[in-house]
């Protein structure tokens, strides 16, 4: 096994910035620095990154339904709850992907695999993310273009790849579906905002090949063989 996949298998992170972390010299097979990420890794091998062991995991791919309230940013140490705390200890370090802010609700993808998460999360592979989204007060015939024609927001342009009205909702509210495939810092909330319009529910119903379904709120499941296919998971 290649340096530079071995150290994503054992969740470091993706392929490519493994190899990025061989070529800075942090890795050794060994006891032995190697810098070539293509250096072929042989069973019963010791491999270290900046000292520590490491050790292929198994893949895990799984789906959750966030809750409000819950974080998916690991690493904020204010955070009192984050989604990781929804599923068992017992199956390792998962990373989501995909990131939901504390509010919103829905899909969350939990893997260890770092380059399936760059596969979901970069841009450049247009990965689609469906959310649900009610607004308050109503949209105009207009906003629905507006919103897929883009907006700036403090220097960026804000857009939806898709956006439809999918009915009202009680009380001056309406609902929409709309479809993102870049997925910027609250990004939704910030294309609402700057048509007038407060989003008052946000719940991520679809991520690629993979929809929330039926799945209770605060219960997680593991993808299917087809949804994996789908996703691309796996590839070499």
């Amino acid at each position: 096994m290649k340096l530079n996949l071995y150290l994503a298998r054992a969740g470091v992170a993706s392929r490519r910035r493994s190899a990025e972390l061989v070529k800075s010299g942090r890795a050794a097979v060994d006891g032995k620095t190697v810098l070539q990420p293509s250096f072929e890794v042989e069973p019963g091998q010791a491999v270290t990154l900046d000292g520590r062991p490491l050790q292929p995991e198994t893949r895990r791919y799984l789906a959750l339904n966030k809750p409000a309230g819950y974080t998916c940013t690991l690493r904020d140490p204010f955070a009192s709850s984050k989604v990781t705390a929804l599923v068992p200890a017992e199956l390792g370090r998962l990373y989501p992907v995909g990131r939901l802010d504390r509010e919103s609700t829905g899909l969350v993808i939990l893997t260890n695999d770092g380059d399936l998460a760059e596969r979901l999360t970069h841009p450049r592979y247009g990965v689609e993310k469906e959310y649900r989204v009610v607004v308050a007060p109503p949209v105009e015939p207009g906003d629905l273009a507006r919103l897929r024609s883009g907006v700036f927001d403090e220097g960026e342009r804000l857009r939806a790849a898709g956006a439809r009205l999918t009915g009202p909702a009680a009380g001056g509210k309406s609902e929409l579906s709309l479809i993102l495939k870049e997925g910027r810092k609250r990004e939704i909330r910030r294309l609402f905002a700057q048509l007038g319009r407060r989003v008052i529910e946000l719940e991520r119903v679809r991520i690629g090949t993979v929809r929330l379904g039926r799945l209770p709120a605060g219960r997680w499941r593991s993808l299917t063989p087809a949804e994996l296919a789908g996703l691309g998971a796996g590839r070499e």
